[in-house]
């Protein structure tokens, strides 16, 4: 079968790991660094979440079980707390503000009670879960907040037309200010998707899980590895 042309799942992964890792070095090398150098990386950084919700959309649509799904996505919010926490304050607890795996996990299961009451032919509680899943990320003080599960949504709901897609999701991140109009690159790269899983996956069920994890893991390990740099490094 002929690879088509484009970036696969796993290459906008690559994309969106590596633009997060910047980003968050930014945030450790605030102080050290110029301001100019370090706003660079943050604004490099914003990049991950519109590709994190792009891919979280497709992962809905392609998930054998969309309650494994959740429930990953639950874990690694829990797993995640203290690491985020560390890098943001340097303590372990910091009810003001949640991981992005929080906000993922909330628009996964926004789409999966949406889609679910829509099937159901009950509409009312469709907007009921949209509305409440919004107030509900606004209430928790996510990364991202209410914006970020918006942004999910509107990837889901325009997934088959890209203009008002692009649009939508566009005009959610101009509206949220500060460097997040940068953020509109990412679409660059979520226009070459080209819906193939990657050519470099390993063979087999079990490395193919193995290698999903390391994309779940490498968040908190990388907050625990920066935390760590600035504490014995840049002390």
């Amino acid at each position: 079968m002929k690879k088509k042309a484009g970036l696969s799942s796993m290459a906008l992964k690559w994309i969106a790991v590596i633009s997060m890792f910047i980003d968050h070095l930014g945030v450790v090398l605030a102080g050290t660094l110029s301001y100019e150098v370090c706003r660079g990386m943050r604004i490099a950084g914003r990049l991950a979440f519109p590709i994190y919700c792009f891919l979280l959309v497709e992962g809905f649509y392609h998930s054998s079980d969309i309650k494994k799904y959740l429930l990953r996505l639950g874990v690694f919010a829990l797993i995640s707390e203290i690491p985020f926490n560390l890098l943001l304050t340097g303590g372990i607890s910091y009810p003001q503000y949640q991981n992005v795996f929080v906000t993922l996990f909330i628009g996964l299961l926004l789409l999966y009670l949406y889609n679910r009451f829509l099937a159901n032919v009950q509409p009312i509680y469709a907007i009921m879960t949209f509305v409440s899943m919004l107030c509900l990320a606004f209430v928790l003080k996510c990364d991202y907040g209410a914006e970020g599960v918006l942004i999910i949504f509107l990837f889901y709901f325009f997934r088959f037309r890209p203009v008002p897609m692009f649009i939508s999701v566009g005009l959610v991140l101009v509206l949220m200010g500060g460097i997040e109009p940068f953020a509109l690159a990412a679409f660059l790269p979520i226009a070459f998707y080209n819906e193939e899983r990657g050519r470099y996956l390993p063979k087999g069920k079990t490395m193919q899980k193995r290698y999903q994890y390391f994309f779940y893991w490498f968040y908190p390990v990388h907050l625990i590895a920066l935390s760590c740099f600035r504490y014995f490094v840049l002390r």
